[in-house]
């Protein structure tokens, strides 16, 4: 009797270790879905970007959107729907890239830099972490020009070549 005790003792801690294995995993998969969505996102923006060239060396597409900034409502209009211009296509781009990341990753940011003649641009993407962190910043977002020391949130860069 005492050999049955001690090995159902043994199978329920067992089974406590994957129960916690389980309930791991799913963070480790929020976090792998996170990435792959920022990882989508910047690269539909550098398409936006490499199509509207002229709006690149033009410089409408350095921007910056705040965690704590709202969505646009809507998506702004050319004022000649059959010529647009770089920055009209430009201020197009943003907004409803602007939508599409917060539908994906709902509290983040987005920085988009480019130095007036360069010919390439850094764009870096911050989100919240849903998962708990070692509690220290992350190294890109705690620098400018994002600027954000919450240990909570991840940041990702990309340098773009139009």
């Amino acid at each position: 009797m005492i050999e049955v005790l001690v090995s159902l003792t043994v199978v329920a801690f067992g089974l406590l270790g994957l129960a916690g294995l389980q309930a791991r995993s799913m963070s480790f998969q929020k976090d792998s879905f996170d990435r792959k969505a920022a990882a989508e996102v910047a690269s539909q923006m550098a398409e936006r970007i490499r199509a509207n060239y002229d709006g690149f060396t033009a410089g409408n597409y350095n921007q910056t959107m705040l965690p704590a900034d709202p969505v646009p409502g809507a998506i702004p209009v050319c004022a000649n729907a059959q010529d647009c211009t770089a920055l009209e296509i430009a201020n197009r781009d943003w907004a409803m890239w602007q939508i599409d990341l917060r539908r994906r990753l709902p509290v983040s940011g987005a920085y988009l830099v480019a130095p007036a003649g360069s010919t390439q641009m850094r764009m870096i993407l911050a989100w919240q972490e849903g998962q708990a962190t070692d509690g220290q910043a992350d190294p890109i977002c705690n620098v400018a020009p994002v600027n954000i020391a919450n240990a909570q949130y991840r940041c990702f860069s990309w340098i773009l070549h139009p």
